[in-house]
């Protein structure tokens, strides 16, 4: 079937550029042209752009996969570069299944589109789930095996690795193109294999970076795909498009996408912070993740020293794209570990950052990776997670109020039935807070403390000899309440008439203990 890309695009095109120019020029044009060669001029002008115009258009097609085209919505202010894809041939596309019975690279059958499944261990009894890479890579790539091996862990399935790696190299432009007939190619073996038993509803389809934009060619010709993934889609010739170009909801029963570096390509960033699915998710604002640079010249700097240093493309790889492969990264610890990666629906990273997001009241909240599926929930949802495994973090809300005025430095630390926190600083500096107002601060733990018994509060109070003399050495408390997001659970303490002497930590307990 070929791709309905009409003409209508350049009708609009050249229309458009007529009338800016007639009214343009207008004014100056009745004072020196006669009506009679205006009206010549704007036909030929006319011709001539749409000549131009048409020349830009070019079709291609590939047997049952149909034709495709540069026309719009393919060529356009985002994309001013948009080539033809190349053929499967050209571009050597291969599908590894992955099951049980073969699990590693050693023992992964091919399957060929045409073929059928052969003597392969594929299952039509079985859900199907396929991995598709991104820019640069292959289909041998570790982060592919490694979620292969957690998803096998995890369940009886079959995996199919594709591999377009021949397509997938520079330059970007042309690997771009060729998403469009990797995704036709998959949609074809996915018709295929449900006349082995399964339906378009036991499918699956992960794609990391441009990988996330062949799931929704794939499943845009398929029209009830029952899941995509989408892993960091990129960014380039992708933000803003329209939704026949990109990934997007209609894609699939449901899509579901993790953010990761969408941070402004001037800075490095490869993916893109546009909503994509039913369900987006932001860990840590979707922008920077933990323990990459965020900056150009910190990453430009790792990268030349990664390379240099270890003399290895694939290290120097890792810190160009260190938030952009996170996304991968934490999807697969999703499905190896039992991290609840809890997200809360907020509508922006600053209101979330400012801890205004934490409750599931409403719309509900949705735990990004594995697991999303099992949620309601759509929209936007944030989350934190760690800069090292395992990722996922615990959040609270944590809420003090006092009875005189303090300045200084407040720290926390939280003891539950499962263990204790370390110290957790609730200001990075000193902080002046007068009589009667709310101290609240939006914390993170690493490590779930369980249900929680007591807490520790220690008041340290300012040393500047200008101020200090100001403020008294004890700030009496009102009341202390923590709210536990992961529970939707609100804790009060033992605060009120509690006196905290500079450097002297207190403990206590929950309300109902005093």
């Amino acid at each position: 079937m070929c791709e309905k890309r009409g003409r209508r695009g350049k009708g609009k095109l050249s229309t458009l550029i007529h009338t800016r120019m007639y009214y343009m020029n207008h004014n100056r044009l009745t004072m020196i042209i006669p009506e009679q060669s205006k009206r010549f001029s704007f036909i030929i002008l006319g011709f001539i752009l749409d000549s131009l115009v048409s020349k830009l258009d070019q079709n291609v097609c590939f047997g049952d996969l149909g034709c495709f085209s540069t026309a719009p919505p393919f060529r356009s202010v985002e994309r001013p570069v948009d080539l033809l894809p190349k053929s499967p041939i050209e571009q050597q596309i291969k599908f590894y299944l992955h099951t049980r019975e073969s699990p590693s690279t050693a023992s992964e059958e091919e399957i060929q589109v045409g073929s059928g499944v052969g003597s392969t261990h594929y299952s039509g009894s079985r859900k199907t789930k396929f991995l598709v890479h991104g820019f640069t890579h292959h289909g041998h790539r570790q982060w592919l095996l490694n979620l292969a091996t957690a998803l096998l862990n995890k369940e009886d399935l079959n995996v199919i690795i594709v591999d377009w790696g021949h397509g997938a190299g520079i330059p970007y432009a042309q690997a771009t193109a060729n998403t469009r007939v990797v995704g036709a190619l998959i949609a074809q073996l996915i018709k295929e294999l449900t006349l082995v038993g399964p339906s378009l509803a036991d499918f699956h389809i992960i794609g990391h970076s441009l990988g996330a934009h062949i799931a929704g060619y794939a499943g845009e010709r398929l029209h009830t795909l029952g899941q995509i993934t989408g892993l960091d889609p990129a960014d380039p010739y992708f933000q803003g498009t329209d939704v026949r170009v990109r990934l997007d909801p209609s894609d699939a029963d449901f899509v579901d996408v993790i953010h990761t570096d969408g941070s402004s390509i001037l800075q490095l960033g490869f993916g893109t912070m546009q909503q994509m699915g039913h369900v987006d998710f932001y860990p840590n604002g979707g922008a920077h993740q933990p323990g990459c640079d965020a900056d150009f010249m910190g990453t430009l700097s790792h990268t030349v020293w990664a390379a240099v240093t270890q003399l290895d493309t694939l290290a120097a790889e890792g810190a160009v794209a260190c938030s952009h492969e996170r996304s991968y990264i934490l999807y697969t610890d999703s499905v190896s570990n039992n991290c609840p990666y809890t997200a809360y629906p907020c509508t922006s990273g600053s209101e979330y950052a400012a801890g205004h997001c934490l409750s599931c009241t409403g719309t509900g909240c949705s735990e990004m990776g594995y697991n999303s599926k099992n949620f309601s929930a759509q929209g936007s949802f944030y989350l934190d997670t760690a800069s090292i495994s395992p990722f996922c973090e615990f959040h609270y809300q944590v809420n003090i109020t006092g009875r005189n005025n303090m300045d200084g430095v407040i720290t926390l630390v939280l003891q539950g039935t499962n263990g204790r926190s370390a110290n957790i600083p609730l200001m990075a500096d000193n902080e002046v807070h007068t009589k009667g107002h709310i101290i609240s601060k939006f914390i993170k733990v690493p490590n779930d403390i369980g249900t929680l018994t007591n807490i520790a509060l220690e008041y340290d109070k300012t040393s500047s000899v200008l101020t200090g003399w100001a403020y008294p050495d004890d700030w009496q408390l009102m009341g202390v309440s923590i709210f536990s997001a992961e529970e939707q659970r609100m804790y009060t303490f033992c605060a009120y008439g509690k006196t905290l002497t500079s450097h002297k930590p207190i403990a206590m307990g929950l309300t109902g203990t005093c």
